[in-house]
């Protein structure tokens, strides 16, 4: 302003409030800039990148889906399909032994033993296939199930079996679950099963069943104090067929865990063990939510 109090040419008038800005015009095509904008950029790619990894993971997990179906489909048809040659190779080993085994050499007859040993043995692994691929099919029925009688009605039925021996049960009075009866009945016979085997060389032996809880989780177990194994071979201990043992000590296929495991799986639990070398085995599992 001159000495008159007139504003000069060209120079704004001031108001006396700083808040009081003229606006500047915004050049077309520039967004404006700033944390409120860079938010947006950030989520707006972030989701860009949820929707992708969303697509990924639907398209594994179909994938995943259809190779296990396919793979049980396989296991179906070739253990049927082996069924057969099977029952011709035992029949007509049987068929030699019977009618001509006087006529046979010592070591003929051998031979055939052996073949009808193996035949059979044969016949029990494509039966433990069929029983494996059968579980990924089964239908499951969800129910509110008491483990504790089905555990102590397989104890009996195994006690039966060999009424000589001496083993303590150590079974709750109620052991509740949520899950399907005939996986979980399943699952429950092959550990106490394998826990019966493995202390069969012990004078007097105990089987306990219970459970235990682990922050909001409640965790199954099948403990004895059987023969137990190296743990260093845990990881191949669910695996079909894996033997810890000899044929010799504990006569198997080797297909018991592997069930418990497709069935602990098909219920969104999981299932581990913990043991030593002759100081027994626990058998842990959940059963999801």
């Amino acid at each position: 302003m001159d000495s008159k109090g007139k504003c000069k040419a060209g120079t704004p008038k001031s108001t006396g409030n700083s808040a009081e800005v003229s606006a500047q015009p915004q050049q077309p095509g520039h967004e404006p800039k700033g944390p409120a904008g860079e938010c947006e950029s950030s989520l707006a790619q972030a989701q860009r990148e949820l929707f992708r990894l969303n697509q990924e993971l639907a398209r594994q997990k179909a994938t995943a889906e259809n190779l296990g179906k396919e793979l049980e489909t396989f296991s179906y048809a070739v253990s049927h399909d082996l069924r057969a040659p099977l029952r011709h190779l035992i029949g007509f080993s049987n068929a030699l032994l019977e009618d001509y085994g006087t006529a046979l050499e010592p070591t003929a007859h051998s031979y055939l033993d052996c073949i009808v040993r193996a035949g059979r043995k044969m016949e029990g692994l494509v039966d433990a296939l069929l029983a494996l691929s059968r579980i990924g099919r089964q239908d499951m029925t969800p129910l509110n199930l008491d483990l504790s009688q089905m555990a102590n009605s397989y104890a009996a039925c195994i006690r039966e079996g060999d009424p000589g021996r001496k083993v303590t049960f150590k079974i709750p009075e109620r052991l509740t679950a949520h899950g399907d009866a005939v996986l979980l009945r399943t699952a429950l016979e092959h550990l106490l099963e394998n826990a019966w085997k493995f202390t069969a060389k012990k004078d007097s032996a105990t089987i306990e069943v219970g459970s235990r809880k682990d922050g909001d989780e409640v965790v199954y177990f099948v403990r004895d104090d059987g023969a137990g194994f190296d743990m260093r071979f845990a990881d191949r201990l669910f695996g079909p067929f894996q033997r810890m043992h000899r044929d010799e000590e504990f006569p198997g296929l080797g297909i018991g865990l592997a069930i418990v495991q497709r069935i602990i799986n098909r219920h969104g639990g999981r299932i581990w063990a913990e043991a030593e070398v002759n100081g027994g085995a626990t058998f842990y599992f959940t059963l999801g939510s």
